[in-house]
């Protein structure tokens, strides 16, 4: 257990802010949940020289807080930084997506003179809402370009410190930077529509799309539209929302419900789970009366991963990963003269679906693992987190029913705090002890094959 005189300032009430990454920790936890760096007044109490915790063997207590305690590079991290290399490839395409739609202003503009445009709402089907036109309509289409590209500008800058650590094979397991997750979403969906499509073709299925025939203009008004509309509409109205309702009626005290409009960071129980899947049927319903019936499971999919990444990133990321489905052949619709940009493109978009086929494949297992509360592949080459002494352990001064979230606006959903015991399993050393990940916060663990298994980010400890 902890000794010395740090032992008071960690069972603070108080939150504190973490020095590397200003995310808000928890007065009763010890690491940041975002990046594991060791809460402010802990750390001050480590360089004083006060003990905390007995560090692993080789490590002096201030390297044993102050760095990741990883093994030797796994093939995991490995597949990491080679996906992380490629994914630069789709950052400098999104790039240019984000310049057309720049340069697509001087398109748009002229001809919103003389259009109206009705913005719909959507409950399986897709109604009207209200009709925009003159003012209204120029200043909603400058809204629509400033919230992509401001959305932009925090994903790609949110996200630089992780990619880097991502790159060069030092990021912590299972922790993904917003750009890592948004493409690799963007892959594994991709990949699949690929594989509807072509299955239909072979069939010699019809596989229709009514914007083939639109106007240069009305698709760039259209699809910026749909990315930033849809995710108001379907995110944040039928997820982000509701789960303030939900917090209010649990009666779980959650002291920033504005901040689920803007979500990130929420943890995934059964409550985000229920209200991805039906914002995501209704998603993919809306799209069956100018689509068909086979575009439905495929937006429907598209909608788990934007549910997702909403919940996991913010709203900014599930505006960017809906632009990237949108306005994936935009350059190519604007210049289509242009053989050689076509040979690029289509190059890179053979070479994001081989990788949304791996991606596909690792979303799968974590679906997988979601459902049955297990993790896998975590014992297989390396690069597992190092055992931490049970002495890491400290003593919770509020019950177990109370522990709160960690991180943002999330919390331990459907999870129970479980009371830490000795390595031998048979005793538990107070009422008023519990486990504490020293990765990510979390406080619920379980026994898996003798040791404790954090239920939020699946390491094993000793």
């Amino acid at each position: 257990m902890p000794a010395g005189p740090d032992a008071t300032t960690h069972n603070s009430t108080y939150d504190e802010v973490c020095t590397n990454c200003d995310t808000s920790i928890p007065g009763q936890g010890s690491y940041c949940p975002k990046c594991g760096g060791l809460k402010p007044s802990l750390a001050e109490a480590v360089r004083h020289g006060h003990s905390y915790a007995v560090p692993p063997p080789g490590l002096t207590t201030f390297e044993y807080y102050g760095q990741e305690r990883r093994a030797v590079r796994s093939w995991r991290d490995i597949a990491r930084s080679i996906s992380a290399i490629f994914m630069i490839s789709f950052g400098v395409y999104l790039v240019v997506c984000l310049a057309i739609l720049l340069y697509g202003m001087e398109i748009v503009f002229p001809e919103l003179e003389t259009r109206s445009f009705t913005l719909p709402i959507v409950f399986f089907d897709v109604l009207p809402f209200i009709t925009l036109k003159g003012p209204l309509l120029y200043g909603w289409y400058l809204f629509l370009v400033s919230a992509i590209v401001l959305s932009a500008m925090w994903v790609f800058f949110g996200s630089a410190r992780g990619f880097v650590k991502e790159l060069t094979m030092k990021s912590a397991a299972r922790d993904h930077s917003p750009f890592f997750d948004m493409c690799g979403l963007m892959f594994a969906v991709f990949f699949i529509n690929t594989i509807i499509v072509l299955a239909m073709m072979a069939m010699g299925s019809e596989v229709t799309d009514p914007i083939e025939e639109a106007e240069t203009w009305e698709l760039l008004l259209l699809l910026a539209n749909a990315s930033v509309w849809e995710e108001l509409i379907i995110r944040v109205l039928m997820i982000g929302l509701p789960l303030i309702a939900v917090d209010a009626a649990m009666k779980r005290g959650f002291k920033k419900p504005h901040k689920y409009v803007l979500a990130g960071g929420v943890s995934i129980g059964r409550a985000e789970v229920a209200m991805i899947l039906v914002s995501s049927v209704i998603f993919g319903f809306a799209h069956l009366e100018g689509w068909g019936a086979w575009k439905v499971f495929p937006s429907g999919l598209a909608g788990v991963a934007f549910g997702y990444i909403y919940l996991k990133h913010g709203l900014a990321a599930s505006i960017m990963l809906h632009f990237s489905f949108d306005y994936l052949s935009m350059p190519l619709l604007v210049f289509d003269d242009s053989i050689a940009l076509a040979l690029v493109v289509g190059i890179g978009i053979l070479l994001w679906i081989g990788l949304g086929l791996l991606f596909a494949i690792y979303f799968t297992i974590r679906i997988v693992e979601f459902l049955s509360r297990k993790t896998y592949f975590d014992h297989i080459g390396g690069g597992a987190v190092a055992p931490v002494p049970a002495r890491t352990m400290y003593q919770q001064p509020y019950p177990a029913s109370q522990t709160g979230g960690w991180g943002g606006v999330g919390r331990q959903s459907d999870h129970e705090s479980y009371r830490f015991a000795d390595r031998s399993g048979a005793t538990a050393p107070s009422s008023r002890s519990y486990f504490v990940c020293p990765v990510c916060g979390s406080t619920g663990a379980r026994w898996m094959a003798g040791k404790m298994q954090c239920l939020s980010c699946g390491r094993l400890f000793e």
